[in-house]
């Protein structure tokens, strides 16, 4: 446009100095004028051009200027009134600079907010990485941006597809957005992948029931003809599912199993809905004989007419076969039972007994012949009174394993139980641990006797004021004081004597400290002889009180244990060993025990063609052979308690061995 209005002036310029000094040479001719009248109109010429030139530009402007008013009104009416929302952005600021009235409807803002908001402030924040590293990038002249998702000024999401265009504002670089709401569209599309996900999960679901069936599965006609066989059958008895549909279903069975298969086909067609079983044999691909064990329904169509039968089957062969096996593993389960050391026994929800080895017999003196099928209650009754009735009953309510000791009058017996919840019921372990309870109480009357047999006038007795200075002592510990030291204590002095090493200093003023506390107290503690032995001693404080009650010393008591503790950790380490084996015997022993007679109850006795029984019985096998570990290892730790027992504990102390805490170590760690 400047080169057009440039170019104009240019021209007039040009013809105006070209042609009037040639009209004003022509009028001197022809008029004859005077110099002074040439001279006027001179000076009036310039005058002229420049009020030709403004009249010619200011009608070309203002042609230009009116044309160019109406193409801006009527951009402005295809921003303003168009349909979709679109808005001008400054690219620097990224500020709204302009907005036509769809997007204020569609955003649910007032054109005054729009326009002090940024195009962050229209998206959520989940949105602006994205748009940041959008504007990061080289974004071309016209651009289609793309799906974004957008907010409300009510929160709503939404979905927009962008198109956009480099503009010019107010003479700032801009860009032109338009925007088109497309979250019927996206929501229409989620929706149908949504469905078509579904119905294609579905029919994957049914197909792979129909193929991963380990049963058999198969269609016939009404005259006995595959129509549909799946996977599995197809499989075992290696037919092709291309040549199989259509043949006939006894076409490789013996000429008895083709009339069973008739009366089949006749019972389903009169009886439709119920279920009518067959046993049939069918040659495998090696050719031997498989049992196969059948149930056909006939299927009816919309208008009740039946056109097919429908029949699930299974291999029962092996079952068959291991009838004689069940026996077997059955007769070595109930070996197993009564030969555990342990009283077993096991009752259903009514508690009734199910189950009942020689081994709680012997222990109840009862005989199970008398006692199978009656209730526990009933033959026990005076247990009610006891923990077995409230144990037993929080068992079954909880499904929780309980463990506890009993007293049993009847039988002047200690019982220890343990208790299992089953599925029907309870499984029951029970021991007699009399004697483990009168060896508890020996081992309490050995420990007293053996403290009053250390409790004799070679104690070292002795106390101290709140200063640490002596108040009082034995000879004993004076005795035993001098020949540390090598000068005799006396009263009045400090107990901290200035040979304790450090670490032993603090710990005896620690010591004294808790009883200046009132804290009454005794410790255990360690030394070294001279021939390089471990003795033992425990020393006691009590505190000492005025006639007020504050504290004003602490009375110190110490004695030689050494036997004491050497016959306690004989009696600790055979005691563990014992617990170990009352642990394994009590707990891992009955753990197969339970499983075993889980198993047992897990049979199916009345269909022994259940596929499940040969799950059983592997798993029988399995736990069969864990209980046959347990006993050796039961036995292993018994030989080791019996070689162990006439062995006496080593106290020499060995090179290398660690004393937590001493009493004397060279003359540094005395009882102070």
């Amino acid at each position: 446009m400047a080169k057009r209005i440039a170019l104009v002036y240019l021209v007039l310029g040009i013809c105006w100095m070209a042609f009037s000094s040639l009209a004003l040479q022509k009028l001197f001719d022809i008029f004859q004028l005077s110099e002074q009248q040439v001279f006027w109109m001179e000076s009036w010429k310039g005058y002229a051009y420049v009020t030709i030139t403004a009249m010619v530009l200011y009608g070309f402007l203002h042609r230009l200027f009116t044309k160019r008013q109406n193409i801006d009104k009527q951009f402005r009416r295809l921003f303003d009134e168009n349909p979709n929302p679109m808005w001008v952005f400054d690219v620097e600021t990224l500020r709204l600079v302009a907005v036509n009235q769809s997007m204020v409807e569609e955003y649910g803002y007032s054109r005054e907010e729009l326009l002090g908001m940024t195009i962050k402030d229209i998206r959520p924040k989940e949105s602006i990485d994205a748009l940041e590293k959008r504007l990061l990038e080289e974004i071309p002249t016209y651009s289609k941006s793309g799906i974004w998702c957008h907010q409300r000024k009510n929160g709503e999401l939404f979905y927009v597809r962008i198109y956009s265009n480099t503009t010019e504002y107010n003479g700032r670089k801009c860009r032109l957005i338009m925007a088109f709401d497309i979250s019927p569209i996206i929501h229409a599309e989620q929706e149908n992948r949504i469905l078509t996900n579904r119905l294609a999960k579905k029919e994957r679901y049914l197909r792979s029931l129909i193929e991963s069936q380990t049963t058999f599965l198969i269609r016939i006609d009404t005259q006995g003809h595959y129509t549909f066989a799946n996977q599995a059958y197809c499989q075992k008895l290696e037919y092709r599912p291309d040549t199989i549909i259509g043949q006939l279903f006894t076409h490789d069975s013996q000429p008895e199993d083709h009339i069973r298969f008739e009366e089949v086909i006749n019972k389903c067609l009169q009886q439709p809905g119920q279920v009518v079983p067959l046993m049939i044999q069918k040659p495998d691909a090696k050719g031997d004989s498989l049992i196969l064990e059948w149930e056909f329904v006939a299927i009816k169509t919309f208008n009740t007419k039946i056109t097919e039968l429908q029949g699930m089957g299974r291999d029962v062969t092996e079952e068959i076969k291991s009838v004689e096996k069940i026996k077997e593993y059955t007769q070595r389960i109930n070996d197993i039972l009564e030969s555990i050391t342990d009283g077993f026994y096991a009752i259903d929800k009514n508690w009734n007994f199910t189950y009942v080895n020689k081994e709680f017999e012997k222990l109840l003196h009862c005989n199970r012949k008398d006692i199978m099928g009656t209730s526990l209650w009933d033959q026990f009754p005076e247990a009610t009174s006891l923990k077995f009735y409230n144990e037993y009953n929080r068992a079954i309510n909880e499904q929780v394993k309980v463990q506890f000791e009993e007293y049993y009058p009847r039988f002047k017996a200690w019982f220890g139980v343990s208790a299992y919840p089953a599925t029907e019921g309870l499984t029951v372990y029970l021991q007699d641990i009399t004697q483990e309870k009168l060896a508890q109480e020996k081992d309490f009357e050995d420990t007293q006797n053996l403290n009053a047999l250390i409790n004799n006038p070679h104690a070292l007795i002795w106390s101290v004021n709140r200063n640490y200075q002596l108040i009082t002592a034995n000879q004993p510990f004076i005795n035993q004081l001098t020949r540390w030291t090598g000068r005799a204590l006396q009263k009045g002095e400090s107990v901290l004597y200035p040979e304790l090493n450090p670490e032993t200093r603090n710990k005896w003023i620690n010591l004294y400290e808790r009883a200046f506390k009132g804290e009454i107290y005794t410790i255990e503690d360690q030394l070294i002889t001279a021939d390089k032995e471990v003795n033992y001693v425990d020393v006691s404080f009590n505190p000492i009180r005025d006639r007020d009650g504050n504290i004003t010393g602490t009375g110190c008591f110490s004695r030689d244990i050494t036997e004491n503790k050497r016959h306690q950790l004989k009696i600790q380490k055979q005691n563990e060993k014992l617990r170990e084996i009352a642990w394994i015997q009590s707990h891992e022993v009955r753990v197969p025990v339970a499983n075993i007679l889980g198993l047992i109850n897990a049979f199916n006795y009345k269909n022994l063609l259940d596929p499940f029984n040969l799950e059983v019985l592997a798993n029988l096998n399995i736990v069969t052979h864990d209980l046959d570990s347990i006993i050796r290892k039961i036995v292993n730790k018994t030989n080791e308690v019996e070689e162990n027992a006439n062995a006496t504990p080593n106290n020499k102390l060995m090179l290398g061995d660690r004393i937590s805490t001493r009493l004397i170590t060279g003359n540094n760690n005395s009882p102070h």
